[in-house]
């Protein structure tokens, strides 16, 4: 079918529930909008909003959309399709005041079928009303709104249904891969047809390289899979490394014309798990090196942007992960474009909540009657990147229900578990399946102290370990009985003792605390039967307020959440601006990407004091050796590095060298008074210096610093060029600790969309033109508009000396 976009020229309106033949007297004052949209980002948020902590004390929409919809002369007779590719609330879809769908998951797509309910000599009204003011209905933040892109596709009277054209590779012998591809083929009119269904591959340079077709007969009113084998020799494998896609087109040709095509893009691999030797790409052994991330895009709310998505993986990418899992719902098609694009492995999460809840109004209200329509969209959409390795069926989902091992009632978890999984490979007999299990009480505390000893200790105590009350283990067996692998949510501990007792279970780490680290990679590392460790978070987010948060009043973390104004959950390796944390440098060290050390300081106004974190935070340390005031006070400079020994420097004086290998965990700490100046870290293996680090004392801000991510992009509408605002002093160093207030502007063929920074606590809306800096930055996201041309983007502050940048669209 022709898909064409129609994010341009929507209108929306914030109001209670109305009749929808009313919405359009010239008593409503509409505002223009073009998608995607998030309503709630725009909002102020409040300490008195019913969302809580868990979405960031952000306040509910209800909201109307509408688009006038003028069809073109040449589509009467043929099929027309709306896709919503996410609206985040309940939705209700009217064309021409008919209601034509009902959707109640706010991260699922949905197709509508609209060729009956149009007409070709008027223009056509959709309205699509959004509620979601019932609070709390979601953990963390998720907007509220039309938040990614909608489409029209347009189809012939026999037509490939959107979603299902699908290439599965079934196998690969002696370098040919056998593909199997299958279409399911629509017949609208009330007669049979008959006809031919061609299918080219084409390469990555749009050269045909493999042809073949099938004749069919389709009954009236007809759905029908037809399927085809294809032998394609030589190929070419899609990787992390070279992750090379091909594309194949369908075209179904009745009466010697064309009547209706389809492409898609697929990649050839192969992906398989053992408890011995772990996982594997293409037959080759891979760790996975995995962060979970959140839906939102920081500064943009939930608006989903193309670039936004794709941006996300080039972070993740740039700071060593080779995958990602989808906390806790389906992501936007142009996020999982982007990981076939760039290589990045993926885990899909569909459900964070079966039928018992986590919060009052969350999807368990809907779930036994759509989880299936839900589960099968999500495949039927995704099916073909070959980015996606596993399918998640749940999170977590122990939250609020029993799990007694004896139950096998309609409403077990372990029955739902069976229901759901023999669904997935009914659809998708080619991924893996895998659920992530949270922690439970259970009683193998003294188990693991012991365990902790060695592998030699870890035998001698097996029978004893079968006598001890294990509630997780037990609970675990049964529920992962129809599981590839078994998510292990913050049970580290238990990977060489089930490796033992569960000699054929495959385990991931599908969350584990950034702090533990060391720990985490050296238990994945070496222990077969886990393939892959993931951080809870790859990227900061809005919504969970103060998850990570660290502070000198142990009562302050009393709750699971902090009070507001926190914002952030503050524990992802990468802020909501793009910067990286501390935690990924220490990441890049753990992993053997970084050979220089790395050093942070914890200020001297921390020093000696102590420090009660959350379980998802980092301590509290800094890249800054400037602390105006602070001269002569104990400072601690921690380094960072994957060495024999470290070396540190104050202003040329040597602290001495320490040993900072894997007895340490890769971390050293020098206490020292704090003078202005210069400090270094040198790293030393095998008496030869490998790699150094420095930091040095800055002055005042005195001017602004432009960095935008790119000098040129695409005049297509939507495009986003992110524009680093950075505090300077004379000599054009950054300096941290500037906070003043800025401006910007835009002219020219761009739009700010965004203005945003990384302060957890701020209470500043992304959406203002103005903002004070955060530790010396700030982050400008400015939109194309649709027009060639050029933008030029300004920024002043009071005592700076500001500064602009241009950057061209074509």
């Amino acid at each position: 079918m022709q898909k064409i976009n129609l994010d341009r020229s929507w209108e929306y309106l914030e109001l209670g529930f109305a009749n929808v033949l009313n919405l359009t007297s010239s008593e409503y004052e509409w505002k223009k909008v073009d998608l995607p949209h998030d309503a709630v980002i725009e909002k102020e948020r409040s300490e008195v909003n019913p969302s809580g902590a868990g979405e960031g004390y952000t306040a509910g929409c209800s909201l109307y959309y509408k688009k006038e919809l003028i069809l073109d002369e040449e589509w009467q007779g043929k099929n027309l399709i709306l896709e919503f590719e996410g609206i985040m609330g309940i939705a209700e879809v009217f064309v021409n005041g008919r209601l034509v769908a009902k959707h109640f998951n706010g991260y699922t797509s949905f197709l509508i079928d609209i060729t009956k309910h149009v007409k070709f000599d008027d223009k056509n009204i959709v309205i699509v009303r959004v509620e979601n003011t019932h609070k709390p209905s979601s953990r963390w933040y998720a907007g509220c709104g039309i938040y990614r892109h909608v489409w029209l596709h347009i189809g012939g009277k026999v037509y490939i249904k959107p979603w299902h054209l699908h290439v599965q590779t079934k196998a690969i012998e002696n370098g040919t891969a056998k593909l199997e591809v299958r279409a399911v083929v629509v017949n609208s009119v009330n007669e049979k047809v008959q006809g031919v269904i061609k299918f080219d591959v084409f390469s990555k340079d749009e050269k045909l390289i493999l042809s073949s077709e099938e004749r069919f007969l389709i009954g009236k009113s007809e759905e029908k899979i037809i399927a085809k084998s294809l032998v394609q020799k030589p190929f070419k494998y899609w990787d992390i490394e070279d992750p090379y896609l091909y594309k194949i087109q369908a075209t179904i040709i009745c009466d010697e014309s064309i009547e209706d095509s389809a492409s898609t893009l697929f990649g050839i691999r192969t992906i398989s798990v053992d408890p011995k030797k772990g996982f594997k790409l293409n037959g080759k052994p891979l760790k996975l090196k995995g962060g979970c991330i959140h839906h939102d895009n920081g500064p943009l709310g939930s608006a989903s942007y193309d670039r936004a998505e794709e941006r996300k993986v080039e972070l993740l990418k740039a700071s060593g992960f080779n995958a990602v899992r989808l906390a806790h719902n389906p992501f936007a098609p142009a996020f999982l474009d982007a990981c076939d694009r760039l290589g990045m492995l993926v885990i899909e999460e569909f459900f964070d909540v079966w039928h018992a809840g986590k919060v009052s109004f969350d999807y368990h209200l809907f779930f036994d009657k759509y989880w299936e329509e839900d589960l099968e969209s999500t495949i039927m959409r995704d099916y073909n990147h070959p980015s996606i390795i596993m399918w998640s069926i749940g999170n977590e989902i122990t939250w609020g229900v029993g799990v007694d091992v004896d139950d096998d009632s309609s409403y077990s978890i372990y029955t739902w578990c069976e229901r759901l999984a023999k669904k997935v490979k009914s659809l998708d007999s080619s991924r893996l399946i895998t659920a992530a299990l949270c922690a439970i009480p259970d009683d193998y505390k003294r188990l693991f102290a012991i365990i902790e000893e060695g592998d030699y200790v870890i035998r001698m105590l097996k029978q004893e370990a079968d006598v001890i009350e294990d509630k997780w283990g037990e609970f675990s067996e049964k529920f992962s009985r129809f599981l590839d692998v078994v998510g292990y949510n913050y049970k580290v501990d238990r990977y060489g003792y089930d490796r033992y007792k569960y000699p054929d279970r495959v385990i991931c780490g599908t969350e584990t605390y950034p702090y533990t680290l060391f720990k985490n990679w050296k238990q994945t590392m070496e222990n077969s039967n886990v393939i892959g460790d993931f951080v809870w978070t790859a990227i900061d987010y809005l919504g969970e307020a103060g998850l990570g948060r660290v502070s000198i009043e142990a009562d302050d973390l009393k709750s699971f959440c902090g009070s507001y104004p926190w914002f952030l959950a503050n524990c992802g390796d990468i802020d909501i601006c793009g910067e990286k944390r501390p935690q990924s440098y220490y990441r890049d060290v753990v992993w053997g990407n970084r050979k220089d050390p790395y050093i942070v300081i914890l200020p001297p106004q921390m020093y000696g004091k102590k420090l009660y974190f959350k379980p998802w935070a980092w301590e509290p340390v800094e890249r800054s050796y400037t602390f105006p005031g602070c001269e002569g006070m104990p400072i601690a400079i921690h380094v960072y590095a994957n060495a024999d020994e470290v070396e540190l420097f104050v202003n040329g004086r040597s602290l001495g060298r320490k040993e900072v290998g894997i007895n340490t965990q890769f971390k050293m700490v020098y206490d020292t008074i704090y003078e202005p100046g210069v400090i270094e870290a040198v790293a030393y293996k095998d008496g030869k210096e490998i790699g150094r680090d420095k930091i040095e004392t800055t002055g005042e801000p005195i001017a602004l610093k432009l960095l935008p991510d790119r000098d040129v992009m695409s005049s297509s509408y939507g495009d986003l060029c992110y524009i680093k605002i950075i505090a300077v002093d004379k000599n054009g160093r950054e300096v941290v600790f500037a906070d003043n207030r800025i401006v910007v502007e835009v002219e020219g063929v761009g739009e700010l969309v965004a203005l945003g920074s990384s302060n957890p606590l701020s209470t500043e809306p992304f959406v203002s033109r103005e903002r004070k800096l955060y530790k010396g930055r700030a982050l400008a996201i400015v939109k194309s508009i649709g027009k060639k041309g050029e933008f030029k983007l300004k920024a002043w502050a009071e005592g700076l000396d500001g500064a602009q940048v241009f950057v061209k669209c074509i």
